[in-house]
């Protein structure tokens, strides 16, 4: 299927990534969707490809032969900005321009992700929409979520919750499963750390916390930022009251994405120590009896 740039939009989701087989993104087997666009910007961002809300191209200096192909079929000319049609990365013989998003419909992505049911029924599997931030992308996540649903799909969703409550509570009404993140309790520190305040973030868990909807909080633990036993007690008795939580899943900053960066000419805007973490991290969650653990 052509699945590349179009011009007509309407009632497209811009997806950079559909990624099969994943096995961390929700119960059984998932397929995930990766929707581009984000509002926040993490420091210690390990998806930089779906910060941009904007078709973007990767390159590969490594894989690069220096073959000029690119330059033979680029219609770009003197002073014009790319738009990123994806021209020169459809004609590079060794794969060193990647086009990163395309507009697809919300059918196309269930046809995608139809390509896997088999293993969704045995293992009790499903579709994951991840980002960047789906809740950029509202109308795309429920369109395609009640396809799903008519196909008898479990559907699932990871979000900042960085949006106003009642685009948060449409988009939540529509999946089945929750993956929050919270990145930090004290809001001077999320500002500083992630580019906003938390405060609506927070708003939006709280009214997750009364929800029927079964959730996840995810906190991704990035050393020295928001790894402090006093950050993570905070949050434990935040969530005390959580009638829906299935518990809370601790992800160790990992300084993987530094490659990502460079297919992006972009320097990362942070980079730390990576670190083990042991059960000290689990126990302020523990002695309040919420269930807890290390991805």
């Amino acid at each position: 299927m052509n699945r590349g740039n179009e011009s007509e939009r309407s009632g497209k989701g811009l997806v950079f990534e559909i990624r099969e087989f994943s096995l961390f993104d929700g119960p059984g087997i998932r397929t995930t969707v990766f929707l581009k666009g984000c509002p926040l910007r993490c420091v210690w961002c390990h998806n930089p490809e779906g910060i941009a809300a904007t078709p973007e191209l990767l390159y590969s200096v490594r894989k690069c032969v220096h073959c000029g192909v690119c330059r033979s079929v680029c219609s770009l000319k003197e002073g014009e900005v790319c738009k990123a049609c994806g021209e020169c990365a459809r004609s590079c013989p060794v794969q060193a321009r990647r086009l990163c998003g395309i507009y697809m419909t919300p059918e196309e992505v269930v046809n995608e992700a139809l390509i896997s049911r088999d293993a969704f029924e045995s293992s009790g599997g499903g579709v994951t929409f991840s980002g960047g931030e789906p809740l950029l992308q509202p109308d795309f996540v429920v369109e395609t979520a009640k396809i799903l649903h008519g196909k008898e799909i479990h559907t699932a969703i990871e979000t900042s919750g960085f949006a106003p409550l009642e685009t948060y509570r449409r988009v939540i009404d529509s999946v089945d499963l929750v993956y929050q993140d919270v990145k930090h309790m004290d809001d001077k520190k999320h500002l500083t750390y992630v580019g906003a305040s938390n405060a609506g973030i927070l708003e939006n868990v709280q009214w997750l916390k009364k929800a029927k909807k079964p959730f996840i909080i995810r906190v991704p633990l990035v050393p020295t930022v928001n790894d402090s036993i006093a950050n993570l007690s905070t949050l434990a008795d935040f969530l005390l009251d959580a009638d829906n939580m299935l518990g809370v899943e601790l992800a160790p900053y990992h300084a993987a994405s530094g490659g990502k960066y460079e297919l992006l000419n972009r320097t990362p805007p942070m980079v730390f120590k990576e670190k083990q973490f042991g059960d000290e991290v689990l126990s302020p969650f523990r002695e309040r009896g919420i269930r807890a653990r290390l991805l």
